[in-house]
C-alpha cells in the first residue's frame, strides 16, 4: 500500500491517539485546525487521500451551531472534493445532531420508530396530546447525551416547551420556565470570560414522541456494514428514566440477539454511510430506533466501575479491542474494514 495522506483536524478530542494510530500505520499525517485564517483559501485539500475529524460541540450541544464545522466546513470540503473519504461521513452531516431530520427520515424510510409528532404547530399539540397520550417524552431538536429530552405528563407542560422554543415567553408558565433556564449557573458564566455555558433557550419544532416504558436501551456501532461493538445502557436504579450511562446507566457487554444488529446494519446501508452509531429501545416484543449519530461518544475497556462484561457477549471482537475506537477507524480508512488485517 503506497503511502497515505490524512488530514487530521485538531480537536480536544482524541486528537494525540488519532495521530498516533495514523503514525503507526506509516501515513503522512497533515494537521488541520479550523481556526486557521486561510484555512479555506491556500490549504490543498485536493492532495489528501482522508480526513479525520472527532469533533467536539462547539457550543452546548443544543445550540443550533454546535456542529458547525461538521455541517459547514466538512460538509463543503467534501463538495470541492468527494474524492476524499471523511469521518465523520459526509453522508450524514444533515443528520447529525439534529432529531427531527433524522426522525423524517427513519419513518419515510419505513424503520420502526415510537410514535411521534412533530410539534410545528398549535394543532400539532393537539395531534400529539390524542396520539401520544401523557406522560409522553418531548426531545429538542438538538442534543446529545439524553440533554434537553423531557417526560412531559400534562398539557400545561407541553405548552410550556412548545412555547419556549416558539420564543413565545408570555404569561406565569413561560417566564418561570424562561427564568429556570436563564438564572442557571452554567447560563450565568458563559457571560463572563471565554466559558462553556448552558444553552438556556430551545429549538423549533421540538419532538414529541409515546413514552415506550424499558429497562435498558441499546447501542450499537456500526463500520463498513459490520455490527463492531454493541452494548446495552440498563437502570441503575428503578426511578430512572433515561439510561445514559454519563446520566449514572449502567454499560453492559453480553449477549444481544441478531435482530437489532440486523437493523443497525440495514440502517447504515440504507443511510450510505460508512459508520454509524444507533440508539434501539426494546418494548412489548419490538425493536425502535431512537436515533442515530455519524460519532458517539466512546468507553476505554473498564474505564468506569459502571461498566459490566459478560462472557455472553457475542461482537465479532472482544469487547476490549472493540474499545479501541482510534484503531477501528484508522483500518475502516486505509484498508477498508475495521477488522481488516493490516
Amino acid at each position: 500500500m503506497s503511502q497515505k495522506i490524512v488530514g487530521l483536524v485538531r480537536s480536544p478530542e482524541r486528537f494525540e491517539a488519532f495521530r498516533q494510530e495514523l503514525s503507526a500505520h506509516g501515513c503522512d499525517v497533515r494537521e488541520i485546525s479550523f481556526d486557521s485564517e486561510n484555512l479555506w483559501s491556500e490549504y490543498d485539500f485536493a492532495s489528501l487521500d482522508a480526513i479525520i475529524f472527532f469533533p467536539s460541540f462547539q457550543f452546548a450541544s443544543s445550540h443550533p451551531l454546535a456542529l458547525r464545522h461538521v455541517q459547514d466546513q466538512l460538509a463543503e470540503i467534501h463538495r470541492r472534493h468527494p474524492h476524499i473519504k471523511m469521518f465523520p461521513d459526509p453522508a450524514l452531516a444533515p443528520y447529525y445532531g439534529d432529531k427531527v431530520r433524522q426522525q423524517l427520515f427513519l419513518s419515510r424510510a419505513g424503520f420502526p420508530v415510537p410514535r411521534t409528532v412533530v410539534l410545528e404547530t398549535e394543532a400539532s399539540m393537539l395531534r400529539a396530546e390524542q396520539a401520544l397520550g401523557f406522560p409522553m417524552v418531548v426531545k429538542n431538536r438538538f442534543g446529545a447525551g439524553g440533554d434537553y429530552v423531557f417526560l412531559v405528563e400534562n398539557r400545561k407542560q407541553l405548552r410550556a416547551y412548545f412555547n419556549a422554543s416558539n420564543m413565545r415567553f408570555s404569561g406565569i408558565e413561560g417566564w418561570r420556565f424562561a427564568s429556570s433556564r436563564f438564572l442557571r449557573r452554567s447560563t450565568i458564566r458563559g457571560f463572563f470570560g471565554d466559558r462553556e455555558a448552558y444553552y438556556p433557550l430551545l429549538s423549533a419544532p421540538l419532538l414529541a414522541q409515546e413514552f415506550v416504558p424499558h429497562d435498558s436501551d441499546l447501542k450499537t456501532v456500526v463500520g463498513d456494514g459490520t455490527a463492531v461493538e454493541f452494548h446495552w445502557r440498563r437502570k441503575a436504579d428503578k426511578s430512572m428514566w433515561k439510561m445514559n450511562i454519563d446520566g449514572g446507566g449502567i454499560g453492559e457487554w453480553s449477549y444481544v440477539p441478531p435482530e437489532p444488529l440486523e437493523l443497525s446494519v440495514r440502517l447504515a446501508k440504507a443511510l450510505g454511510t460508512k459508520w454509524l452509531n444507533t440508539d434501539l429501545l426494546h418494548s412489548k416484543g419490538q425493536w425502535f430506533i431512537s436515533e442515530f449519530s455519524p460519532v458517539w461518544h466512546h468507553y476505554k475497556y473498564r474505564e468506569m466501575p459502571s461498566l459490566r462484561y459478560e462472557e455472553s457477549y457475542n461482537g465479532p471482537i472482544d469487547a476490549e479491542r472493540a474499545s479501541k475506537l482510534e484503531t477501528l477507524i484508522v483500518k475502516s480508512y486505509l484498508y477498508g474494514h475495521p477488522l481488516a488485517s493490516e
